[in-house]
């Protein structure tokens, strides 16, 4: 996931003024102005704010698409199908989508967008959606005003990429007109969240670093949906991490640090994501092996790019699909802290 994009719009935007008029003078004229008269539906309509202004939405939306890493999963929870999401390159089954998503996918139905450089805008346009769900992203303005000119669409409401899970949820829940569905589904995941910190008290008070080291080396600020997970299990952020933090102006959900640095952010249990690395040259690197909890074998060294990408995309279906895989070594970290 790259932490910004810049999006070619300007060009782009003439032509999806042309196609979007252009599909409201189709062939399906006369089935929507027949629909007009019900359009009223109940709980429409709904306006959503975000960081760029708002967004109305007059009707329940039929036709999906999703943006960024979360929205389809909470448009799955609530018993809907999107007819466009992003396809998975990081970790992905061999459908190129999640393996948390993969039992609900159906190729038939949803077509999979190629985002990881730019958006598809004139795919996305194609598939004529009524909504367009992105509350987890990072797009800029322009890029938001041009899919406005598509469909309304519900952008993140903060900064970027620092949407909570829960709000993700809530925002889905509200523009698809399940808002009280979506609270039972925030209820379901933080009694499932309660109950592991219930089982785990070892976990409770201890500090801990979520880090990407290799190449480049970055943590995870609080702000971040990985690491709020985390907190809600009963772990304290690091004084590292807090003081990175504290420093952090820009808001990003991630800090690169230099490596000479690492040490700076040690804690009681370091989840280190080695994918790039490797778990063998992350454990005889010197720097890297003389943070106390490398000696200690308090830190759970992660390669498997499936479960951190649902360690990472925090919704609610990936959290329950990702805690049985990680909180059996979470706890023998949090074990070997003391």
């Amino acid at each position: 996931m790259s932490w910004s994009r810049t999006r070619a719009v300007t060009a782009i935007a003439t032509v999806l003024v042309a196609t979007t008029s252009l599909t409201a003078c189709g062939s399906d004229d006369g089935q929507q102005a027949g629909s007009s008269a019900s359009t009223a539906s109940a709980g429409f309509p709904v306006t959503l704010k975000n960081t760029f202004g708002e967004t109305t939405i007059t009707k329940k939306p039929e036709r999906i698409v999703t943006l960024g890493w979360n929205a389809q999963d909470v448009v799955y929870a609530l018993g809907e199908t999107p007819v466009g999401m992003p396809k998975v390159t990081y970790g992905p089954t061999a459908a190129g989508v999640t393996a948390w998503d993969a039992g609900k996918f159906d190729a038939s139905k949803t077509e999979l967008l190629d985002t990881s450089d730019k958006f598809p805008f004139e795919k996305i346009a194609a598939l004529k959606p009524d909504v367009i769900l992105a509350p987890y992203e990072g797009f800029d303005a322009a890029t938001y005003k041009t899919l406005s000119d598509i469909a309304p669409t519900v952008a993140y409401p903060g900064a970027p990429w620092q949407t909570t899970w829960q709000d993700q949820t809530l925002l889905v829940g509200e523009a698809l007109g399940k808002k009280a569905e979506a609270e039972k589904l925030i209820t379901g995941i933080k009694d499932k969240i309660a109950q592991v910190a219930s089982e785990h008290p070892e976990f409770k008070g201890k500090t801990i670093t979520v880090g990407s080291f290799g190449t480049d080396n970055y943590v995870y600020m609080p702000t971040d949906p990985r690491v709020q997970i985390l907190n809600e299990m009963g772990f304290v952020n690091a004084p590292g991490v807090d003081k990175l933090q504290a420093a952090n102006t820009k808001k990003e959900f991630a800090v690169t640090i230099s490596k000479e640095k690492v040490p700076d952010v040690d804690a009681d249990v370091v989840v280190a994501y080695v994918d790039g690395l490797g778990a063998q040259k992350f454990d005889a690197d010197p720097v890297y092996s003389s943070l106390a909890a490398v000696k200690r074998g308090s830190a759970y060294v992660m390669e498997d790019q499936q479960v951190i990408s649902g360690m990472s995309a925090v919704s609610v279906l990936s959290v329950p699909w990702v805690l049985d895989k990680i909180v059996p070594n979470l706890a023998k970290a949090a074990q070997a802290a003391g």
